[in-house]
């Protein structure tokens, strides 16, 4: 009895034995394939970034095909076709409708008889006068405007204590600047030669309509008698002829704001601004003619925004005509699994000048056998037409010995 019990004993020691160990032989078995799996799914998940050198290629080659684009050519709302101002243009206007209805002296030898002809209308009744003055011109008794454009060149000038003598009438610089007092002044020629052209009261005056080189400014209107009386009238503007429209040549990177595009707290990586534009690396040759040129490039999606563009440093008279986006569409390298947009591209007018709104583009994917790619890219030139006075530049000199461009560069 007591052999048996021990036989027993024996058997179910060696079964727990023998279970033991084929337990602890699976373990060892699951756990080395789990090892396997992981070191097989590991390089899938986390790959390395793209090497910069070969990122680099690949960057140049998609910015080298990428399609020009160029948009409409919009219209500066606040100026005419000849740089001039809906006020300015109201102006002329109705100093040119004045000389029309009230007619200029035509002044003979029957004025010295006491006889008047006055183109068909009736001498205006005389006004009292106590000091010598000037009431008006072309009827506007403050704010007139003095151009030598052809049909807006006459001045009728209407006050007191003239003089029966001829004498001088021209503008002078009213700046209140240190170079107001080195530039000359504006001499008007009397209308006619006949006798009696100056009166006490009226002359009619021209201004040379091959005036050149003179820019937009403030002024007064002086007539000195032939006794050298100073009588004036102040408040009055010097609006030049005009050019035709021009392409400018550059915009000083002072004037502009670009947008701070960045990733997360960093930089973007690549931020650059060129002015005046020609053909390189940088910049394809469609845009060489611009007049400026921006590109944007990160190896992450960076913020979208809008980069701003102030023209109220251009020589005086100078305005903006016209501008023209030219944008680049870009397509992604081959392997490429997923392609996004961000942004619209956008030219809109504000007070100072010109704001863009600008759009990218995000490629990604993962390269065989080892590495993830994500490149984002956006990149316009932006063409910008301005008129001013004939025979004068829009941009100081010293605007164009300003730095090529504005660069920013932050390793990824």
């Amino acid at each position: 009895m007591t052999s048996r019990r021990r036989n027993r004993k024996l058997l179910a020691t060696l079964f727990l034995t023998c279970l033991l160990c084929t337990a602890a032989l699976l373990a060892g078995k699951f756990r080395t394939l789990s090892d396997k799996a992981l070191q097989t799914t590991l390089p899938r998940t986390q790959r390395a970034t793209l090497p910069l050198d070969d990122y680099e290629v690949t960057r140049a080659q998609v910015l080298n095909k990428a399609q020009a684009l160029p948009g409409p050519r919009l219209k500066n709302p606040a100026v005419s076709s000849d740089g001039l101002t809906a006020s300015t243009l109201r102006t002329l206007q109705e100093q040119r409708s004045y000389l029309e209805t009230h007619g200029t002296i035509v002044r003979t030898a029957a004025h010295v008889a006491g006889k008047l002809t006055r183109n068909n209308f009736d001498e205006p009744s005389l006004i009292t006068c106590h000091t010598p003055m000037i009431r008006s011109v072309n009827g506007k008794p403050d704010g007139v405007v003095f151009t030598p454009t052809v049909g807006n060149n006459i001045y009728r000038i209407e006050g007191c204590f003239f003089g029966d003598a001829s004498g001088t009438v021209q503008l002078e610089a009213q700046t209140g600047a240190p170079e107001s007092v080195s530039l000359p002044p504006i001499p008007l020629q009397l209308e006619s030669n006949a006798p009696g052209a100056w009166s006490d009261r009226e002359l009619t005056v021209r201004l040379d309509t091959e005036l050149r080189g003179i820019q937009d400014y403030p002024v007064t209107l002086v007539i000195y008698s032939a006794k050298r009386r100073r009588i004036e009238l102040r408040g009055c503007r010097f609006i030049a002829a005009r050019s035709n429209p021009q392409l400018l040549s550059m915009i000083p990177s002072a004037w502009v704001k670009l947008y701070p595009s960045g990733v997360g707290s960093r930089s973007i990586r690549q931020l650059e601004y060129v002015s005046p534009t020609q053909a390189s690396g940088v910049i394809p040759k469609d845009a060489s003619a611009a007049s400026a040129f921006v590109i944007r490039s990160d190896r992450q999606q960076f913020g979208i925004g809008a980069d701003s563009y102030d023209f109220s440093q251009l020589n005086p008279g100078w305005v903006i005509e016209s501008v023209q986006l030219q944008t680049y569409g870009v397509s992604c390298p081959e392997g490429i699994t997923s392609v996004q947009s961000f942004g619209r591209w956008e030219a809109g007018w504000t007070l100072l000048g010109v704001r863009v709104a600008f759009e990218g583009r995000v490629c990604s994917s993962s390269v065989p056998p080892s590495f993830d790619f994500t490149m984002s890219l956006s990149q316009y030139a932006i063409r910008v037409w301005v008129v001013g006075p004939v025979g004068t530049q829009p941009l100081a000199s010293a605007a164009f010995h300003g730095e090529r461009s504005q660069y920013t560069r932050v390793s990824p």
